[in-house]
């Protein structure tokens, strides 16, 4: 029987590429091979070796093939019972019947080739093999002139036999010449750059997306793909939370490191949800300092960390973070991210205990994360909230161990109210400490009036009962801010400074600069002299103005990218799932049927990177827009 995951599997190739009448080109089909036998490898693919010869004629296939689906026994090269066949090479077609070119075929004649019966026989034989495996699953991967027509071919032949194979995909890449080549290996990389956050890759999904991405000239029959065991996605590349900008930045950081210290650049170098990578956080010293200090001399308590929406706080709570976890920040000073601080100015080496974005997380969520993270036993399950509430309180009371909290945006959480509770009790406990990220009331937000009520505050016992920490506004570290992204994308110094002294001068907070400089850089016009009047037109904005003017500008590139950010203004939890299509589904529907595809999602991830956030949720990546703001958009009807 099989293991949950696939944690290996069979990559047998058959590549074609040189033949005895030159009217066939030449083919790299061996570099081809190889290479999709690399990009599997990271999943559990184990390449079987072939034999050498220059020759790959007809005994020298039926060898590859007999490699793959032995007469009895075992496959050779593993016990694994999932396999990828993939052949590469010429074929041909005539319409109601095709076959795959061997080393000695005569073009247009059908003499010396393989026919679709061959294969058919072998995949039946490998079918047996693995029949009794429920999770087994095989991938039949043809990529020639006529492939679609040869798989619909084997699958009929497969048909004939009444134990027909299951559990199995065949995949044609096919097209005219030899420029199709490498389609295959293309559509494989991209679909499975779509999981970066997913625990494990259903091979039905991936399967539906390699077929999406290959287009016209090319085919994918499907038979029992449900029941397949998943591939588990690398463990070198940690779970990433940030928005789509900060994720494509840090990915390319982290493919450049060594996997032993990729896990090291956790989201904890993301500066939170809504700030910035560490090397463009700017200002905050003496708010990182009373933090800093009091996380040294406090021993129990609550620290509330404040401020307006987009005011910053998650990003100075991320530096907290990237400062308190050794690994992480001796390698971005070695790398010249981030600048070495006195001991006293930082907070104490691995300090928390649990660090949590609160985002779309129940209490429940709550209650189980903290009690996982302290190393204590799951809760009983016959519990209700309160009671494993009580059950945690309980632990934590009797635990020999110092408890340190870091909650970010309880504002965010589906009942702040009940999430606050949790965390005000348990920073009541002697060797507990919480520091929470908040806005004051749940009715503030950018560019509303301000509130007359702290209900946030209060439900965390209020102003005396912790120490609070607010987070003001500050001019010259906007200014600072913004000309280290203007730099950062080789802009003139002198146009660098003049925009910042504008965008500093409008007296609005973080947020506000964000978008600002992500709309600058998106429409590079408006830093010509021909477009000041535009350039002083967009800083006029607010924080809803200004996200209305990305929307316009993304929804005249392409329609589909409003109907994809409007679906995750309707998200709930943590975001929408990409996986089994739902969010492509969700954006269809919006869009009134019209149809919503991969590419289109992989289009709205670059053009609107800054406004898209990246997280995980059940072992799933998952999509939401990266602001509650931009939220209150599409919910107030500005998509109309």
């Amino acid at each position: 029987m099989g293991s949950e995951v696939e944690r290996k599997f069979r990559v047998v190739a058959v590549p074609v590429g040189k033949y005895e009448d030159n009217r066939f080109a030449p083919i790299d089909a061996d570099g081809m091979v190889s290479q999709v036998a690399r990009v599997l490898a990271s999943y559990g693919g184990e390449d079987v070796p072939w034999k050498a010869s220059d020759v790959r004629d007809t005994s020298w296939i039926e060898d590859r093939l007999l490699a793959w689906a032995p007469v009895t026994g075992h496959a050779s090269g593993s016990d694994s019972a999932s396999s990828v066949l993939f052949w590469v090479g010429h074929g041909e077609s005539t319409g109601d019947k095709a076959w795959l070119a061997t080393a000695s075929t005569l073009p247009m004649t059908g003499v010396k080739v393989h026919l679709p019966q061959q294969l058919a026989a072998s995949v039946n034989r490998q079918w047996r093999l693995r029949q009794d495996d429920p999770g087994a699953w095989a991938l039949v991967v043809v990529e020639a002139c006529g492939a679609e027509r040869f798989i619909e071919l084997v699958d009929a032949a497969c048909n004939q036999d009444p134990n027909a194979p299951k559990r199995i995909a065949f995949i044609a890449a096919g097209g005219h010449g030899t420029s199709f080549l490498g389609r295959f290996e293309e559509a494989l990389t991209t679909a499975l750059s779509g999981y970066p956050n997913d625990d494990v890759i259903k091979i039905s999904d991936l399967v539906a997306r390699v077929e999406e991405y290959l287009g016209d000239d090319a085919g994918v029959i499907t038979k029992g793909l449900a029941a397949a065991r998943p591939l588990a996605r690398p463990k070198d590349m940690p779970t990433i939370t940030a928005s789509q900008d900060i994720y494509l930045e840090l990915r390319t950081i982290l493919t450049a490191l060594p996997p032993d210290q990729r896990s090291h650049y956790v989201p904890k170098a993301q500066g939170a949800e809504q700030g910035e990578l560490p090397w463009y956080f700017v200002g905050r010293a003496a708010e990182r300092r009373t933090i800093a200090t009091w996380l040294r001399g406090v021993g129990t308590g609550l620290l509330v960390v404040t401020g307006a929406a987009g005011s910053g706080k998650s990003a100075l709570l991320g530096n907290i973070l990237v400062y308190a976890t050794p690994a992480l920040r001796e390698q971005l000073i070695l790398h010249r991210y981030l600048t070495a601080l006195p001991e006293e100015e930082r907070p104490p080496d691995d300090v928390f205990t649990t660090s949590m974005l609160l985002t779309g997380m129940s209490t429940l969520d709550v209650v189980a994360r903290i009690a996982e993270d302290a190393d204590l036993p799951a809760a009983p399950h016959e519990l209700e909230i309160s009671g494993r509430t009580e059950w945690l309180l309980q632990q934590l009371r009797a635990s020999p161990r110092g408890t340190t909290i870091l909650a970010d945006a309880l504002d965010e959480a589906p009942d702040p109210f009940a999430v606050a509770s949790v965390l005000r009790r348990i920073a009541g406990l002697n060797g507990c400490r919480v520091v929470v990220g908040t806005r004051r009331s749940t009715n503030e937000g950018p560019d509303l009036p301000e509130p007359d009520d702290e209900n946030l505050l209060d439900s965390l016992g209020g102003r005396t009962r912790f120490r609070l920490v607010p987070v003001e506004r500050d001019s010259d570290a906007v200014a600072e801010y913004v000309r280290r992204r203007l730099l950062a994308r080789d802009v003139a110094a002198d146009l660098v400074n003049e925009v910042a002294g504008l965008i500093a001068g409008r007296e609005r907070q973080f947020l506000y600069a964000r978008l600002a400089v992500h709309e600058i850089l998106a429409r590079p016009e408006l830093l010509t002299k021909d477009h000041r009047g535009d350039l002083a037109d967009l800083l006029e904005r607010d924080h809803r103005a200004l996200f209305a003017t990305a929307m316009a500008r993304l929804q005249d590139i392409r329609i589909e990218h409003r109907y994809l950010l409007e679906g995750l203004a309707y998200a709930q939890g943590r975001g929408l799932p990409r996986a089994d299509r739902i969010w492509a589904t969700f954006a269809t529907a919006i869009g009134y049927g019209s149809p919503i595809g991969e590419a289109d999602i992989d289009q709205v991830l670059a053009d609107a990177a800054p406004y898209i956030t990246l997280d995980a949720e059940h072992g799933q990546s998952v999509y939401r827009l990266a602001h509650r703001t931009f939220q209150e958009h599409f919910l107030a009807g500005g998509s109309d």
